[in-house]
């Protein structure tokens, strides 16, 4: 629990410091920053600049989760057609498993899926995978009162998680932390989620990642996962061989494997808020204005799990920048972040990589937790 304490202290600190501080103490480290492009605050280290500060992506915009007014109707209307035609038909006592981080966007998806689709029996489940922010676990037990749904709590043994994330995190991809150690992080959880509606006899499975995390994170250009993907045994995750990182069989079984269930037993996977495409700000407002979070508790930086100052850390020093600045400029490009904010964000983490401020202890204690050391991870702390 005191490592819990200490991280949720950190994140707050750092926080308060990036709002309060960070713009006075930036002008006198800004020469060792690196430069930021003008207009989504991406890193020159990531994307070049031009002579003006402004990045490649900015000067000819090929945002590829940008959608028309006209699809995102289409899309809307096809996934309330899927929705409205499963109420009531699970065979058991459920229509549809929903991931409940506990976050604004889960929160989002099921009051909106209780709001129209009342018919439709949810349960609501939650992976914990042993680094969960005690703020994000403080919002689901203040949380599922309010939305009065059933829910469970998965927790797989923690070795299982730490050995999973000291694999990714000493065999980091291209993406960084982002995309290895999240992205397995997620795919576990997705995994966890079709083994738990296949047993249930549950037709359904309710994602609610954004269109960028579907197109971006699991390659995917639609709001359902193909079928053909579902039907499929899970071998590898984020590109790592199973086989690698589990030398034990029975750790790699927790992997879906749709070999073990009928065809028929296998559910389909939607994510919902690919269709509404809503931007960042008009799902903080929705879900502030249904009383489902506290503005406190809606910040990435203090719901996020712990290991999150540990992966960006070990980005900036491998990568220049971190994994997570990808998605996040991405969003300022589209109009659906604040670039200031985020910006600030960007280069406060680069300069506590550097200098240990806030983090230095975080990153050590996570890394123990891993059975690391800085050297593993080319982290000079």
């Amino acid at each position: 629990m005191q490592g819990t304490a200490q991280s949720i202290r950190a994140a707050s600190m750092f926080e308060l410091y990036v709002r309060t501080v960070w713009p006075l103490h930036r002008r006198f480290v800004k020469q060792r920053l690196s430069k930021r492009c003008a207009k989504c605050a991406a890193s020159a280290a990531m994307i070049s600049l031009d002579v003006n500060g402004i990045c490649a992506l900015c000067q000819k915009p090929t945002s590829n989760t940008s959608a028309s007014p006209s699809q995102v109707a289409q899309e809307t209307t096809a996934v309330a057609e899927i929705l409205r035609a499963h109420q009531g038909q699970g065979q058991g006592a459920y229509d549809a498993l929903v991931a409940y981080s506990g976050g604004k966007d889960s929160s989002y998806l099921i009051r909106r899926i209780q709001t129209e689709f009342s018919g439709l029996r949810l349960l609501a489940f939650t992976m914990d995978n042993g680094f969960m922010s005690p703020v994000a676990k403080e919002n689901i037990e203040e949380l599922l009162p309010k939305l009065g749904v059933d829910h469970l709590f998965i927790r797989p043994r923690r070795e299982f998680y730490v050995s999973l994330f000291r694999y990714c995190l000493t065999h980091l991809n291209k993406e960084g932390g982002y995309g290895t150690v999240d992205f397995s992080d997620g795919e576990f959880m997705l995994d966890s989620a079709r083994e738990l509606a296949a047993e249930r006899r549950i037709p359904l499975i309710l994602c609610g990642y954004s269109r960028y995390q579907v197109q971006n994170g699991l390659r995917l250009h639609g709001f359902e996962s193909p079928r053909e993907r579902e039907l499929c045994d899970r071998v590898d995750t984020a590109g790592l061989s199973l086989a690698d990182i589990f030398p034990d069989e029975i750790d790699r079984k927790r992997w879906w494997q749709a070999s073990r269930h009928p065809p028929e037993a296998v559910a389909r996977l939607l994510f919902p808020l690919y269709a509404w495409n809503l931007e960042e700000s008009e799902i903080k407002n929705q879900v502030t204005a249904w009383g489902l979070l506290r503005k406190t508790a809606q910040s990435p930086i203090v719901t996020n799990h712990r290991l999150i100052p540990l992966l960006g850390v070990v980005d900036v020093h491998q990568l220049g920048y971190s994994s997570f600045e990808i998605e996040l400029c991405r969003m300022v490009r589209e109009g659906k972040a604040d670039r200031r904010e985020w910006q600030r964000v960007f280069e406060l983490l680069e300069h506590s990589a550097k200098t240990g401020l806030f983090v230095r202890t975080l990153v050590l204690d996570s890394l123990a937790e891993l059975g690391l050391t800085p050297a593993d991870v080319r982290v000079p702390f």
